[in-house]
């Protein structure tokens, strides 16, 4: 049971969300894994519209009865346990793939939230054979910071701009929860002609682990549509000569190398 936070620091678009949906549906459909999927963004609606399509009348509301809202107030009472998350989650596919979100809720409570994350995440990885965190923001934030430490494996977010990723490389250097065995670097929209592709940054900057999502107009536009599990379904057997060949192959690739990297930290996955 582990916990693998994708994590980004907001200054540039890197297709975390859809890139974190697209691995997790892959890895419970074709090795059955159990796996939540945790949503901390503010009022972000990204990765639920990756799952369902959304109503354009939400409005913010203030109970704290559904999601991670109300998951709170049945931790706050001491009246939880781990399988009792799943009260509170969406369910993708039953026994599965869940998520947990909150997303038109007003600001103190999205504060609140914060605060109950890493409680959240603790809890969620005694049911759950994988914890999928998706998070942004500085790396000074404390709750940033808590949830990093509360991770077995980060996925660190970026886009192929050499000046990002030598940002990130730079600030990981101040954090000791940032080791170079517990992380992992995934380039957004990624080219692979690009002379920052992920052979050439393996050897100029030392990158161990770097992979590439590639952008895909399909891939993409189911994202945006609620249709995602539809199109891992629809192309996990595509053909090498299909143009949605790579998207595909990227995301079998990382899946596989993050099980393999939770294995090689002697995890139980």
């Amino acid at each position: 049971m582990s916990v693998v936070t994708f994590y980004g620091n907001n200054e540039c678009e890197t297709a975390q969300t859809t890139s974190m949906a697209g691995i997790a549906t892959h890895l419970s459909i074709e090795q059955n894994y159990k796996i939540l999927l945790i949503n901390t963004k503010y009022n972000d609606t990204s990765l639920d519209e990756c799952f369902w399509v959304q109503s354009k009348t939400l409005r913010p509301r203030s109970d704290l009865e559904t999601g991670i809202g109300g998951l709170i107030k049945a931790i706050a009472s001491n009246k939880t346990s781990p399988e009792i998350i799943t009260n509170y989650t969406k369910t993708i596919f039953k026994e599965r793939l869940e998520v947990l979100t909150d997303n038109n809720i007003p600001k103190e409570n999205y504060r609140k939230q914060m605060e109950y994350m890493a409680s959240i995440i603790k809890l969620a990885n005694k049911y759950y054979d994988l914890v999928f965190v998706d998070i942004e923001g500085s790396l000074e934030e404390p709750y940033i910071q808590e949830v990093l430490k509360e991770s077995n494996l980060i996925v660190a977010n970026t886009s192929q701009r050499i000046k990002y990723i030598k940002n990130f490389l730079n600030e990981r250097g101040k954090y000791d929860f940032l080791r170079n065995d517990n992380i992992m670097y995934l380039l957004g929209k990624y080219d692979k002609y690009s002379k920052y592709n992920a052979k050439n940054l393996q050897r100029s900057e030392r990158i161990h682990d770097v992979y590439g999502i590639p952008y895909n107009t399909l891939f993409f536009e189911a994202c945006n549509e609620g249709n995602l599990a539809d199109f891992i379904i629809n192309y996990r057997k595509v053909k090498q000569n299909s143009v949605q060949a790579p998207i595909i192959e990227s995301i079998i690739e990382i899946g596989e190398r993050i099980i393999y990297k939770l294995k090689e930290l002697q995890l139980q996955v």
